[in-house]
């Protein structure tokens, strides 16, 4: 399955197509900027670091978005650095704490935490599957019509 879009505002269209791994790495990605948005405000009051995290955070969801949509080639590698150490800084608060940040310690039952974890997860699945494919392709090339 994949995505597929014409442009039309050039005099030769132009069709981009998505796979189906980069469709769901984007809204893995979608779904953690809007998540940590939500939460935003509320960290940069309580820890003023914490909330440069967060926006640190959406901005490489975003450049991660980017980059897979137009199917560059370092794009796996930016999801999973977002993504493994957004999962890393929940581990750190539920367990140790962060400087500043203990309230969290122990509550593993937030929802909005919960689904963040679970999409942090899911982007780490769905490029472990990427990254098979990729390597796949440079290793038998003849097989890159299948992707």
């Amino acid at each position: 399955m994949t995505a597929t879009t014409t442009r039309t505002d050039s005099k030769v269209p132009v069709v981009v197509t998505v796979p189906t791994l980069e469709l769901a790495g984007i809204a893995g990605l979608a779904s953690m900027v809007a998540i940590h948005a939500t939460l935003l405000a509320g960290k940069t009051s309580e820890v003023p670091y914490l909330g440069a995290g967060y926006v640190a955070l959406i901005a490489g969801a975003v450049v991660g978005i980017a980059m897979l949509a137009v199917r560059d080639p370092r794009a796996w590698k930016m999801t999973v650095a977002t993504a493994g150490a957004t999962l890393i800084g929940f581990v750190l608060t539920r367990t140790t704490g962060l400087p500043g940040s203990t309230d969290d310690i122990g509550n593993w039952g937030e929802t909005l935490a919960v689904w963040a974890m679970l999409s942090e997860i899911g982007i780490l699945v769905v490029a472990a599957f990427a990254f098979r494919r990729d390597r796949t392709a440079r290793r038998h090339p003849w097989r890159a019509s299948e992707r």
